[in-house]
């Protein structure tokens, strides 16, 4: 289809921990998945993930600090 784009997207949180989120864009949304352990640095090596909630296309963009009591933020 012209115009559709389907992106990927590793994201640094820092959360209750610092994790980073893997994010595929699937059906207008984007499917997401928190490894717990760092992404790998050498091919071949595979990481358990765990699926999370699905997260809308904004969040592919999104940079800066999520306010306290919203969902992700530390607290």
């Amino acid at each position: 289809m012209k115009g559709k784009s389907n992106r990927y997207l590793i994201q640094k949180h820092d959360a209750m921990h610092m994790h980073y989120d893997l994010r595929l864009e699937m059906n207008s949304v984007l499917k997401s998945w928190a490894p717990p352990k760092m992404p790998p640095v050498e091919k071949g090596i595979k990481r358990l993930a765990a699926q999370t909630e699905d997260h809308s296309l904004e969040y592919a963009d999104f940079e800066g600090t999520i306010s306290e009591g919203n969902y992700g933020s530390r607290r």
